[in-house]
């Protein structure tokens, strides 16, 4: 190992505090392009807002001090998630189809004082009276740690939008610690900002310079099972306890936004949270009144936030005014701290969940409670069902959704009260999610059940009959349906778009054996027919399955196979359907186009279009690297893909290459084996993508499939290393052999996270790479026995599982191949994410160091699960390209 600054010399080891180093020219600029403003849409599709983002924030902002509270990371000094940084330059362009040329963009000044803004929202009911579009949004003051807030109007036809500043909240603190600070009610009639308290202490807790105590905790006699994954950034002791009600706790103001305050002076306590409270979530009710809160009460030393105890209520915003004597909480369920769900991905919580308004209702709450007590091994409840005719049948179900009415009455003296809970539907498998349309009509439920992958939709109508709309496994991508599009309701909720009764839209991503071709359809829910009325254009090479001879080729608009004219070497996506239910709003890119947006007709047949944006390309040093789309097949028949970047001008001489992927797991070996994503996407580089290394003369393997597959009672983490050695020695014998574009001399393997872990056991077990890159990984899975990954089995449920699993039990297998691949560990040292510990790094390399394994390791200081530092990005760079040197 070569002499560096700052090394201290041990034999063929050493150890190097020295700086922060760049890499070639040509990776720098690869490393480091110039971004793409971000793009917001109006509430209701009709303006587009434009931000410019930031470039790569240097290692000072990362630098700064940070809190670890409970599973959240936050900046103590601003109130809101550590490591923030700002955009820019804020635009503004309205969206019509009326002319084929750009629409204007209109800039939008920003404050004076400004150093950039975050937190744009949109007010889903804007005050007509004075603004036809409204939005906030957080400025970052100049040189100062102050979040303000400030109102942006669309206040006439000439596209002048005016900014204000919001008086009402002079003085006071903008809380952005747990989300943002702030949400408009449903009605847009006010703006809910959560605030420090009043009379709040002006300094955070100190920590005592004497422990005052051990910090304890306890199973008690009788305790259910409580598992848990391997989290981190938990509270420790009662200092950690008490930081966090200092930082969280917050009080809540009301800032009128109607024409009564068009100076934004005006705000009142919501008088619910006068003194403080931990909220956790805060949704308005369909007639804007209630806030449908949940609060923290009771805190937790083994789970985050997410599942401490809770307090679930409904607060009136007319208390204090109106209702001067009546209750101003309603309660409706307190619960503890959920740290009993089981590991399987099919439990959940045994207490009443997923709490939300019902959006057809004006104060109506909608929640699901599992039957089975969120544990998949109880038996289901079984059920006597009533069908009429003095005939019943009894089924079984895990999970139950009820609506729970608030009764409210004219009279102020009368206290608010709750319905008893009425079951709206109940299910076999664990309930997912719930949409409704906007006229009450139509009700969607999703369910699944994780141990096959299987998933159902279920239709419920308004006499409350249910219907399956489908039933599949979502791993089959080439017959996924798509999701239903949503659009915003008059009473600023979200519903279901209905372009005619009983009609509903659907948007898939289109997977095809010739790649991704994202499409449209309108469904009937009644009869289940479906017309496809958009798709991406098809690729001008491949043939298309014909429906009339094929029942089961995708379906192209209209039913027609298209024309060659019609074909084109672009890849489209569906953003968003425009009110008049045929503008539609779409992304278009090429391999050497960026990603663009346009306007353009669903029934227009002159293909009719408006070019929204013009991008250019980021990276230009990528231009002529070509992109293919690769099949090839594992020794067991099992069908693989990656996508193959060759370089710019390839000669057809074997080239060094580099492979990356990233594990997945599959219950069906046919869906293992279909195409995904598209050879016609922009050929563009992320920081921790592989692809850069085509600009300098490598091919690369990017995303090779390495499908882990176990079949009906079979677990796929069984045969993990068997399956990835199958994986990779295809993939390598395909570039190798198939095609002669590898040197089988010069190959390397790397990847990010679960890739990391792949790339230890491949140097482990074969001998097909001659070096290996593994950033922020895990490599010893008894630090994570409480599952992993997919795994959903605790280490003392698979024992064998879990040993075989972790790279470090085969370091000494790894040394004695017959070609031993150096390896490049890079990890951030303040990793949060769940199983990938800094630690997992280091004591992976000191085994490495133990059995001489060329190796070695980088810490990032600052740096998380993913890399932000303009320092550190570069810096891993160039550790990358100076570890694949030898194989130029």
């Amino acid at each position: 190992m070569s002499s560096e600054e700052g090394v201290t010399k041990n034999g063929a080891n050493s150890t190097t505090n020295g700086g922060y180093r760049e890499p070639s020219a040509l990776l720098k600029r690869l490393f480091i392009p110039p971004k793409t403003p971000s793009l917001s849409l109006s509430s209701d599709y009709t303006w587009l807002i434009y931000t410019g983002q930031p470039p790569l924030p240097s290692i000072e902002l990362l630098s700064k001090p940070e809190e670890k509270l409970a599973g959240i990371r936050f900046d103590p000094v601003l109130l809101a998630p550590s490591r923030l940084d700002y955009c820019f330059d804020l635009k503004a362009q309205h969206l019509s189809l009326k002319s084929t040329e750009s629409p204007e963009i209109t800039d939008i000044p920003l404050p004076s004082e400004s150093e950039g803004i975050r937190y744009i929202r949109f007010n889903p009911n804007p005050p007509k009276e004075y603004a036809k579009q409204q939005f906030v949004f957080t400025s970052k003051r100049k040189n100062k740690n102050l979040l303000e807030l400030y109102v942006c109007n669309l206040i006439d036809e000439n596209n002048n939008w005016v900014i204000h500043p919001v008086p009402a909240l002079e003085g006071k603190r903008l809380n952005f610690v747990n989300g943002c600070a702030y949400q408009f009610t449903s009605d847009g009639k006010s703006l809910l900002c959560k605030v420090v308290p009043e009379n709040h202490p002006l300094e955070p807790p100190s920590e005592p310079t004497v422990p005052i105590g051990p910090s304890i905790q306890n199973v008690g006699v009788g305790a259910k099972k409580a598992p848990g994954r391997t989290y981190q950034d938990l509270l420790r002791n009662q200092h950690d306890e008490n930081k966090f009600k200092y930082y969280l706790t917050t009080e809540l103001m009301k800032v009128d936004m109607t024409s009564d305050n068009i100076k934004y002076d005006s705000a009142s306590i919501v008088i619910q949270s006068k003194g403080g409270f931990i909220p956790y979530s805060i949704e308005s009710s369909p007639c804007g009144r209630y806030l449908l809160v949940e609060s923290i009460t009771d805190l937790s030393y083994s789970v985050p936030m997410n599942r401490f105890g809770k307090d679930i209520a409904v607060w009136d915003l007319l208390a204090g005014e109106e209702r001067k004597t009546a209750n101003i909480i309603l309660p409706v369920v307190s619960k503890p701290v959920d740290d009993e769900i089981p590991l399987s991905f099919d439990g959940c919580s045994r207490h009443k969940r997923q709490f939300q308004f019902h959006p057809c209702f004006p104060h109506t709450l909608l929640y699901a409670h599992a039957l089975d007590g969120g544990d998949p091994k109880n038996d289901p409840v079984v059920v006597v069902v009533d069908e009429g005719d003095d005939e019943s049948s009894s089924k079984s179900y895990r999970d139950a959704i009820y609506t729970q009415g608030i009764i409210q009455s004219d009279n102020t003296d009368e206290l608010l009260s709750l319905q008893e809970p009425v079951v709206l539907c109940r299910l076999e498998w664990r309930y997912d999610d719930i949409d409704f349309t906007e006229s009450g009509n139509t009700i969607l439920i999703d369910e699944y059940r994780w141990n096959d992958r299987m998933e159902r939709k279920w239709k419920i109508s308004i006499d409350s009959s249910k219907k399956l709309v489908w039933e599949r496994t979502w791993e089959d991508r080439y017959n996924s349906p798509g999701v239903p599009i949503h659009k915003r309701g008059a009473n600023g909720k979200y519903f279901i778009r209905e372009p005619s009764p009983g009609t509903i839209y659907l948007k898939g991503a289109g997977a095809s054996p010739l790649g991704d071709r994202p499409f449209l359809d309108r469904m009937n829910l009644d009869t289940s027919t479906k017309e496809r009325v958009w798709r991406c254009k098809a690729p001008k090479e491949g043939d298309i399955p014909n429906p009339t001879t094929n029942p089961l080729a995708p379906s192209e608009v209209g039913g027609k196979i298209p024309t060659d004219d019609e074909r084109d070497d672009v890849y489209e996506s569906l953003v968003v359907i425009l009110d008049d239910n045929d503008t539609i709003l779409i992304s278009r890119e090429s391999k050497t186009t960026p990603t663009n947006y346009y306007l353009t007709s669903l029934t227009t047949s002159n293909n009719t279009q408006t070019t929204i944006t013009t991008f250019p390309h980021p990276q230009p040093d990528l231009i002529g690297v070509d992109k293919e789309l690769v099949q090839y097949k594992r020794k067991d028949g099992v069908e693989l893909t990656a996508n193959l970047y060759l370089p710019s001008n390839y000669d057809g001489t074997p080239r060094p290459t580099l492979f990356w992927a990233y594990p997945r797991e599959f219950k069906n070996s046919k869906a293992a084996g279909q195409i995904k994503g598209s050879k016609h996407r922009f050929v563009s580089a992320h920081w921790a993508s592989p692809i850069h290394w085509a600009a300098k003369g490598w091919v690369v393997m990017d995303d090779f499939s390495l499908p882990i597959i176990g079949e009906g009672e079979a677990k796929p983490n069984d045969t993990f290393i068997e399956q990835i050695v199958s994986g990779a020695t295809a993939a390598v014998e395909y570039v190798t052999k198939t095609r002669g574009i590898s040197h089988p001399d010069k190959c390397a393997v790397g990847g990010h996270s679960y890739g990391s872990f792949m790339t230890s056991h491949l140097l482990s077990h074969t001998d097909l790479f001659a070096a290996g890159i593994g950033r922020s990984g895990a490599f010893n899975r008894t630090l994570t026995p409480m599952s992993f990954q997919s795994e959903d089995r605790s280490m003392w449920e698979a024992p064998d599982t879990y040993i075989t699993m972790s790279p470090l039990m085969h370091v000494k297998k790894y040394s004695e191949q017959e070609r031993v691949g150096k390896l490049l560990l890079i990890h951030g040292e303040v990793d949060e994410n769940s199983g990938t510990h800094p630690l997992q790094s280091e004591r992976y390399f000191a085994a490495l160091k133990a059995f001489g394994i060329e190796s070695r390791l980088c810490i990032l200081p600052h740096e998380r699960h993913s890399y932000r530092a303009k320092e550190s990005i570069l810096h891993m760079a160039w550790e990358q390209e100076e570890w694949l040197k030898s194989l130029e």
